[in-house]
């Protein structure tokens, strides 16, 4: 019981790291298309 648990707490983090890792993908990529039609 004790094992699974910190297998799921594991997974759940691990989960949560990529998608805040996409989600800062997305924002910088969205930044920096930003900056380019600025400087065209």
């Amino acid at each position: 019981m004790n094992a699974d648990a910190v297998f799921w707490g594991s997974i759940i983090s691990v989960v949560i790291c990529v998608v805040i890792i996409i989600f800062l993908g997305f924002k910088v990529s969205a930044l920096i298309k930003g900056d380019a039609e600025k400087h065209k």
